[in-house]
């Protein structure tokens, strides 16, 4: 993060599946009753009462397609992840680029949809204020209607804090959405396509996504609410109903009734401030407020308390970055017992920015897209604030941030969020503060000039005196190349500017999946003491599990490393400089680098050396999983240790395992294998097995086919493939009769003799 925003008073500055953990607590109780259960008989105890299945991630009301995988005569692009690219700001990055006439993405619908977002990328013009045209949808091979397109809100330029100026190079934020409601429930099955035809007439169309959702209808008015059409709201949104929001808002304070924003889309042109009232409005998809300057906002001094904003929609009209300019969707100061939920923001600067001080707020089930600026920032004297299941996507700086400026933030939490593509700096990322809990969140694709998960004392943030808790997060291709520094930023990274970071930080359980470059990050003049690393993966890194640039220590145990593109360590500072603690149960990792910054290895983890004639081509190779049960990670899978196995998450098929080789290498062969034990009966799987040399246009190796597991033949199943060059290589599981799931302890990829 070289920016900040939100404040007048400072400086600049597919789907996926969730994943699904027990705590760590119960695991070693746990594990035997999983492993029976797996096996497909009678578990020998119930699950322990405080086990409960925890989801990482934000439970969305949504599902997400990738346009590469979808059906398509366009062209796919990547995965590149090269800053100022197109596919590079794409989730999974990868995208398809529709040019001519004809050339569509076809989506196939997994559960019933009456809606659709397109995150999709369309050219500037030379002005740099942005073209809008059209893009055609068909259902079932039926014109539905025209989606509206436009680039105005996408596009930046130049340094920070970035202009509209193309003259200015450095182009980035290129994406933005279009949503509809479809008026009808299309099922199961039904086939919904995005096509460029006559009349659509943008020079090229590049479609990243989809989020296909069913959309309850508009909520009914509360009894005894005050209507903000009764105090002159024009619901058309012809008319400006800023002072009409105003006067229900001040009616609804004065007699303690709700203000009721019907279905409609009512124009805002400043801020809207709110103190004890309840806001609610039709859903999301209904009830929008939009226009330019339009924001909902407590008072400064003293903060708002008792206020509940509930099931609306903020649509700014921020085309640029300015960070004197208070025009976020949701900001100053609220507290006192306040709830925000079911808010959707767009086009806004930051989408909601609290200035503290203040306490006690709750923002949970919140979609924050689309920004200028940061998703979410609690900014100066926060306290006892929570931020739950929550949605972010293409913030333009940070997704969720903590920032201790002038007063210390604390007794903070962040939990089962997910933040996917902030376009500057960090996913989620905390500046100083004491009792910060981040736990069961999922970041992924990060861009420029941050990491994943960061904690700093930097941006003169009151350094942090209390413990952080950064605990059971997943990282996805996180990390990137500080244009500045040249040289990689970790998935997860410290950074110590400002002063010393010797506050207590606690990392456990974390999953770090296909880091852009290093996997953990110590930098700072300052010493960096007193963190402790607890059962961490690292399943594949451009370069290396550790990047030391900071002197201190740290203690490391059960921190395990696999797929990295150098050596385990990198630390040119001498001798002693950082210490690095070993707690035991640590691998992979142990090898030590100073030199010239390598290349990353490739999409993730690099291809090493040549592998030995007859060696397992996948052991120890990146991989990915479409879900998991608990602790049965894709990983297990290629660990060589046959005991270990990955799981699916249990009753839902098909199911995918995708190994990345590292490089393309000629394969003839495949082995799966379950855990040699009488306790895993004899079961048959259906897999298919599929490769290819990227993750979309997957030809089939072997069809689908009943593959039998019997421990009284060792518990494996050797599949015989044509002879042929690939990096990737996935199975697909559709059934499984010993258990409602996919499951594999090894997979193995052998050459040709």
């Amino acid at each position: 993060m070289t920016g900040r925003a939100g404040s007048t008073d400072r400086p600049p500055s597919t789907p996926s599946a969730h994943l699904v953990r027990r705590p760590r607590r119960a695991l070693l109780a746990a594990a035997t009753a999983l492993l029976t259960a797996a096996a497909g008989l009678a578990a020998a105890a119930p699950a322990q009462a405080d086990d409960p299945q925890i989801l990482r991630g934000a439970d969305l009301p949504f599902t997400t397609r990738q346009a590469e995988d979808a059906a398509t005569n366009g062209t796919v692009l990547g995965p590149d992840r090269t800053f100022g690219q197109l596919p590079a700001e794409a989730s999974g990055r990868e995208a398809v680029r529709l040019d001519a006439d004809g050339e569509y993405v076809e989506f196939t619908l997994t559960e019933p949809a009456n809606s659709i977002v397109v995150r999709y990328s369309i050219p500037d013009n030379a002005a740099g204020t942005g073209i809008s045209d059209s893009l055609s949808l068909y259902v079932d091979g039926a014109h539905d209607r025209d989606l509206d397109v436009t680039s105005q809100y996408a596009w930046y330029y130049g340094s920070y804090p970035f202009t509209n100026n193309p003259s200015a190079g450095n182009q980035h934020h290129f994406y933005d959405d279009t949503r509809a409601l479809l008026g009808r429930t299309l099922p199961a099955g039904t086939e919904v396509r995005l096509q460029v035809d006559a009349g659509d007439d943008a020079p090229w169309y590049v479609i990243d996504l989809v989020d296909f959702e069913q959309v309850a209808p508009p909520a009914a008015q509360p009894a005894g609410s005050l209507s903000v059409t009764e105090f002159g709201a024009d619901p058309t949104g012809a008319a400006d109903s800023s002072n009409a929001f105003d006067a229900a808002v001040a009616a609804g304070q004065a007699q303690d009734r709700t203000v009721w924003i019907p279905a409609g889309s009512f124009r805002i042109t400043r801020h809207i401030v709110v103190h004890d009232v309840t806001i609610r409005g039709a859903g999301p998809w209904h009830s929008v407020l939009t226009g330019n300057g339009v924001g909902i906002y407590g008072r400064w001094t003293p903060a708002s308390t008792n206020v509940h904003l509930h099931d609306f929609a903020i649509f700014g009209d921020v085309r640029e970055r300015n960070d004197g300019h208070q025009i976020n969707g949701i900001g100053g100061a609220i507290g006192g017992g306040s709830v925000i939920s079911n808010i959707w923001i767009e086009h806004t600067k930051v989408g909601m920015w609290f200035d503290g001080p203040m306490d006690g707020i709750t923002v949970t089930g919140a979609r924050l897209r689309n920004l200028t600026a940061d998703g979410l920032n609690f900014h100066r004297g926060v306290s006892n604030a929570v931020v739950e299941n929550t949605h972010v996507r293409n913030s333009g700086d940070d997704g969720l941030a903590i920032w201790s400026h002038e007063q210390r933030d604390h007794r903070i939490t962040l939990r089962n969020n997910t933040v996917e593509l902030p376009i500057l700096a960090n996913g989620i990322a905390v500046y100083g503060g004491d009792d910060i809990t981040v736990v069961d969140n999922v970041v992924r694709d990060t861009l420029t000039q941050g990491g994943g998960l960061h904690a700093g004392n930097r941006h003169t943030a009151i350094p942090a005196d209390g413990p952080i808790r950064f605990e059971r997060n997943t990282l996805e291709r996180a990390g990137v190349l500080d244009p500045n520094w040249q040289f990689g930023v970790g998935a997860l990274w410290f950074y110590a500017l400002d002063a010393p970071m010797d506050a207590p930080i606690t990392v456990r359980d974390i999953d770090i999946i296909d880091a852009s470059y290093p996997g953990i990050h110590f930098i700072g003049n300052a010493p960096i003491t007193n963190i402790t690393f607890e059962d961490v993966t690292i399943n594949g890194a451009g370069t290396f599990a550790l990047q030391l640039q900071a002197p201190g220590s740290a203690s490391f145990s059960g921190v395990t490393a696999t797929g990295l593109g150098a050596d385990g360590i990198y630390d040119c500072q001498g001798a002693g400089a950082f210490q690095v603690v070993d707690a035991g149960g640590n691998s992979g990792w142990d090898t030590r680098y100073c030199g010239p910054w390598p290349e990353p290895g490739g999409e993730g983890p690099g291809p090493g050396p040549d592998p030995e004639p007859g060696a397992n081509l996948a052991r120890g190779r990146s991989v990915s999983a479409s879900s998991q049960t608990g602790p049965y990670g894709p990983a297990n899978a290629v660990d060589g240790d046959a005991h270990s196995y990955w799981e699916s998450a249990n009753g839902s098929f098909p199911q995918q395992l995708t190994v990345d080789l590292g490089a393309v290498r000629e394969v003839d062969r495949v082995v799966l294998r379950l855990p040699p034990l009488a306790v895993w009966e004899r079961r048959s799987q259906r897999v298919a097995v599929l490769g290819g040399q990227g993750t979309s246009g997957m030809s089939t190796l072997s069809a689908a086919a009943d593959r039998v597991f019997d421990p009284a033949q060792g518990n494996d199943v050797e599949i015989d493939l044509p002879d042929t060059g690939l990096r990737y290589l996935r199975l697909e599981f559709t059934a499984n009769t010993g258990w409602p799931a996919g499951q594999a302890s090894e997979v193995e990829v052998y050459a040709p003799a």
